[in-house]
């Protein structure tokens, strides 16, 4: 069962790798020859932008790959990167169209294989469903940017980032937590209030993260 679940971890390294290396290279296309491949590419508004984040995403993914396929890492982590592996592997269907068509499942593949046991792995996110709650609002303000004008997608990827950031952060500075919420929230909830969403998501986000505002600098928690 040990050798058995190595390989899927392994596996898991390369199907994420080469996943990610392909949406490195779908992110490139889309920043640079996007407009004119619309068909492809999903007519974006700001091609650009949106390849940019591709790129960085898959770069997280391909980090994330390479990391989990080490041996001695705990549940906790491994959980960790599965998500780090599912979540570009979903977004970007909405930021480079058919260009992710084969990153994507890859992505996925390379997520699903990541989990060694899949009743820890729920168990460590029941454990920590505050930082994994507010690390999928700040996927749902990537995806909302991904769509939105090139101003109001330039400060939702900002917002969506520094949600992930802090819900991950390991800081006794409560300001700094404040501040990444806030840089999360605020800037995209005040350019683009009309859809009424983005104010949704700051009062949600404001609801979820009470906890770790009190206690910024707790731990992933994988023991009951």
């Amino acid at each position: 069962m040990k050798d058995f679940k190595s390989r899927g971890h392994s596996a898991a390294a390369r199907f994420g790798v080469l996943g990610g290396a392909l949406g490195v290279g779908a992110g490139i296309i889309q920043a640079t020859v996007g407009s004119r491949i619309p068909d492809w590419t999903g007519a974006k508004a700001d091609p650009g932008a949106l390849g940019l984040l591709t790129v960085a995403l898959s770069v997280l993914a391909v980090v994330a790959a390479v990391r989990q396929a080490r041996s001695a890492i705990g549940v906790g982590s491994r959980t960790a990167y599965a998500i780090a592996l599912l979540i570009p592997g979903l977004l970007c269907f909405t930021t480079v169209g058919r260009l992710w068509y084969v990153p994507g499942p890859l992505l996925l593949v390379a997520g699903t294989l990541c989990v060694r046991d899949w009743r820890s792995a729920a168990s460590v996110i029941a454990r920590n469903w505050t930082r994994c709650m507010l690390s999928a609002l700040g996927a749902c303000e990537l995806l909302m940017a991904a769509g939105a004008a090139p101003a109001v997608m330039a400060v939702g990827t900002v917002g969506g980032i520094a949600l992930v950031t802090a819900a991950w952060i390991r800081t006794p500075n409560r300001s700094v937590m404040v501040g990444l919420l806030a840089i999360g929230t605020v800037p995209f909830a005040a350019l683009a209030w009309t859809a009424i969403v983005p104010i949704v998501l700051l009062l949600v986000v404001a609801a979820v993260a009470t906890p770790l505002v009190h206690h910024p600098a707790s731990r992933f928690s994988v023991a009951p």
